[in-house]
């Protein structure tokens, strides 16, 4: 009991006391709230990101499974591969099947809207272990066709389209012109994938999953209780190899690949978190430095207070709790404020769609308050100890009786403190300048980095044809021609072209086999696109050779198109000698073109997608390399062919107006060519690139305004040691005055003092960066981690922040009237 009120004796001693010194409470509880609050955001993101396991039955269990080819990477599954992995295993409880979140259009209630759906297997959420809010998942059966016009909503489409309309179950939407049942409502904290908005059945059907070549979804598979990924990889090998040697044609070299899942949602993410908690780690060390010089300047007018204190009984340990009662008081007051700025960084973090944590739902939860208040208590042990130390520690006899040995030897412990605080100050904020500025320049560079094509002037939006409507290619193709001729009348439109896909969004590929040659199939993936003949022209990629796509290729195509369907019809095989004879135009890009033929021109080649026996492209044109597959990957081998008809098509439209201006007129000639339709992922060129470089944009800036806190509070550091140092030496410098010193002799041994902390904290902190560079060099696409150029830039920079923090006091004492000095106590 007694313990306890001498707790709250102190605690308000320390209130009443901190409440006198409003302004260094006020300095040193800011100075905290930014620390302590960083970290609390930058923690829970930790927490919840790399701590905690997935929100799913025995998280530990579940696998992320892919397919290996000849080419280095993991793919997605072949879906007659698949069967054979779930009926064969003998390590998995049980394996399920899904597609990739895919665009598709939902009617039924009011105005046509574009959502992204994921068709997944009926298992899908029962291997998972997740249950619905409200109603209930798939049941056993309704991925079989005639049984799947069944829908699953997320908790934000339930909310944005439904208004959480809890009486929703069992009412019909369409999707894609399809009627679907809702049947269930998933709770806000299932985002898996991150984009999938709607579930729906796949189609398990043996022929809707296509050829064993054919990869395309995407598995997961439980493990067995007491099975280990490595057995579980071990048995998915056997099966592959058998695989390979039943159906050499297909499965050639095609292996099996298996990774914890929550390893694999956290991705490439772990790296830059790290990154994060480190540099706000360091912010707030250097504001633990900065409150503890601040406490260290207030301790030298309190060491009197303590000798008195200590003269009425009070024995070292007691004031020692009581200082540091004080400085707890102080770092617990700033993690209070430090929660509102913690929320204002996870409200930023959540609007930022590049670090690939979308997946993830990221609370300030009782953990993360914890945390908080742990930090609270260890930032103020940490900043308050050696102020302790060194007030309680006064001299009794000499503090009392005001002798040389209170304001001489003190105050020299003091400085000695200060100055090595400082030091660490500086050189952490060397260490965030340089993290900062090598992240700030790679973005920078990826930002305008040329991805082969003009994005100014370039408008760009998406368009889904529902298959129900649109079942043909040709259908398709009518469809796009006839928006294309409505989009390229718009005043202002200079070019006009439909694509299968944009630039840095991806794509498909296959293995190319050059016609003529005795070679085998390459391992070489070659991507494929589909284009009409004015894309290059309005994207402005650069012509190298050849030419581009011409009308007459256009009716040839269609008329080969409308060939390929008579060998085909009724799902067999075309005639070999019918498919060698057949010759498609294409375009291919410079990669492609030196990797197949490095000694010779590529125009007039062949080649088909890994057959023998054609149907055979050929080479009519060379353009420049394009990025693909985002923009910090380098452009592989790939072809152009020309648009004949796609359920999904991207139109893409050059300007020589604002390209925002086109918004409205694109979506009334769509509603002209079919009212059914949305308009979705609308975008300029430059925004689309702006999308890509987010993550890496978000990082640097964060990392830096960290940085530029770290400058701002080290040079508050070195200012208030050379300030203190000037007040504490007054005497001395009337002195030196009047024995002839000039004020520029003073100004200069003052500025040569803290310009002397600043160069041992900017070696230390050259040290510190170059291995914190070498750290985070996965981090850096465009930039090498010891490019000298941000060495010397941050170097400079902090170099004359410190000079101008020096400068300030170095001009008050250079300033001082001897006489004042001389009778200066």
């Amino acid at each position: 009991m007694d313990l306890w009120r001498n707790c709250v004796y102190d605690l308000r001693y320390a209130a009443r006391t901190l409440a006198r010194a409003r302004g260094l409470a006020v300095v040193a509880a800011i100075t905290l709230t930014v620390g302590i609050g960083a970290n609390t955001a930058i923690f829970s993101i930790i927490d919840t990101v790399l701590l905690r396991p997935l929100p799913f039955r025995d998280a530990e269990q579940l696998v992320r499974l892919n397919e290996t080819e000849a080419a280095p990477g993991r793919y997605p599954f072949a879906g007659q591969d698949f069967l054979d992995w779930k009926t064969q295993n003998k390590t998995f409880q049980d394996m399920t099947l899904f597609g990739w979140a895919r665009d598709m259009n939902l009617g039924g209630a009011g105005t046509p809207e574009h959502i992204n759906g994921l068709p997944a297997e009926a298992n899908y959420f029962s291997l998972l272990g997740v249950s619905p809010m409200i109603g209930r998942t798939f049941a056993p059966g309704e991925d079989e066709p005639g049984k799947d016009r069944v829908a699953v909503l997320s908790y934000g489409l339930w909310q944005a389209h439904f208004a959480g309309d809890r009486a929703i179950i069992g009412r019909t939407i369409e999707l894609d012109a399809k009627a679907h049942t809702i049947i269930g409502v998933m709770p806000a904290v299932f985002k898996f994938p991150a984009q999938a908005q709607l579930w729906i059945p796949l189609d398990m059907d043996s022929k809707s999953l296509g050829g064993r070549g054919s990869h395309w979804a995407n598995a997961i598979g439980r493990l067995k209780p007491g099975v280990t990924l490595q057995q579980g990889l071990a048995d998915l090998t056997v099966i592959a190899r058998r695989l390979e040697k039943s159906y050499p044609n297909s499965n050639d070299k095609v292996g099996a690949a298996a990774k914890p899942l929550h390893d694999d949602l956290v991705g490439d993410s772990r790296e830059s978190l790290l990154l994060m908690l480190s540099a706000v780690g360091l912010v707030l060390l250097i504001a633990c430095a900065n409150v503890a010089n601040l406490l260290l300047a207030r301790a030298v007018a309190r060491q009197k207070e303590m000798a008195v204190r200590s003269a009425l009984g009070a024995n070292r340990g007691r004031l020692l709790r009581q200082l540091l009662t004080e400085s707890l008081l102080l770092s617990l007051s700033g993690s209070a404020l430090g929660l509102l700025v913690a929320r204002a960084i996870l409200t930023a973090f959540s609007r930022t769609e590049g670090l690939g944590l979308a997946q993830f739902t990221v609370q300030l939860n009782a953990d993360v308050l914890g945390f908080t208040f742990a930090l609270a208590v260890v930032t103020g042990v940490l900043f308050g100890t050696i102020p302790a130390l060194r007030t309680a520690a006064a001299d009794l006899h000499e503090e009392l009786k005001g002798g040389a040995g209170s304001s001489v030897s003190p105050g020299k412990q003091r400085r000695f403190t200060s100055n090595v605080l400082v030091v660490g100050e500086m050189a952490l904020s060397m260490l965030l300048l340089v993290c900062a500025g090598l992240l700030l320049k790679d973005f920078t560079r990826l930002r305008n980095l040329d991805i082969g094509v003009r994005p100014q002037g370039v408008f760009t939006a998406g368009v889904r044809l529902p298959e129900e409507q649109y079942k043909t290619g040709q259908q398709q193709f009518d469809f796009a021609r006839t928006l294309l001729e409505k989009a390229a009348h718009i005043p202002g439109v200079d070019a006009a072209a439909v694509a299968s896909h944009l630039p840095l969004e991806g794509g498909s590929n296959y293995y190319a086999k050059v016609r003529g040659s005795t070679e085998p199939v390459s391992n070489q993936l070659v991507e494929m696109h589909s284009v009409t003949p004015d894309y290059f022209r309005v994207l402005g990629v650069r012509m190298l050779a050849g030419r581009t796509f011409s009308a007459a290729d256009l009716q040839k195509v269609l008329a080969l198109d409308a060939q390929w369907l008579q060998l085909t019809e009724d799902g067999k095989d075309a005639p070999p000698d019918k498919t060698d004879a057949m010759v498609f135009p294409a375009v291919i890009n410079e990669r492609m073109a030196k990797y197949f033929w490095p000694h010779r021109s590529a125009l007039g080649q062949m080649f088909s997608q890994g057959s023998d026996h054609g149907p055979w492209r050929e080479v009519i044109g060379v353009v420049g390399d394009v990025r693909q597959w985002g923009i910090t990957q380098k452009p592989i081998p790939e072809a152009y062919t020309l648009f004949d008809g796609d359920s999904r098509l991207v139109l893409v439209l050059h300007t020589s107006l604002p390209p925002t201006r086109l918004r409205a007129p694109v979506r009334e000639a769509l509603a002209q060519s079919d009212p059914s339709l949305p308009l979705f992922a609308v975008r300029t060129m430059d925004e689309v690139i702006a999308e890509h470089v987010q993550g890496q944009q978000f990082l640097s800036v964060l990392v830096g305004a960290f940085a530029a806190l770290a400058m701002l509070l080290a040079a508050v550091g070195i200012y208030g040691v050379l300030s203190y140092a000037v007040t504490q030496r007054t005497r001395e410098i009337g002195i030196r005055m009047s024995l002839g010193a000039t004020r520029g002799r003073v100004l200069r041994d003052i500025l040569v003092e803290g310009m002397r902390l600043a160069a041992l904290g900017f070696v230390a902190g050259i040290a510190g960066a170059a291995a914190a560079a070498r750290v985070m060099a996965s981090l850096l696409h465009e930039v090498r981690p010891g490019d000298p150029w941000i060495y010397a830039t941050t170097g400079g920079l902090l170099a004359v922040v410190a000079l101008v923090a020096c400068y300030l006091p170095a001009r008050r004492a250079a300033g001082l009237d001897p006489m004042r000095a001389l009778r200066h106590e």
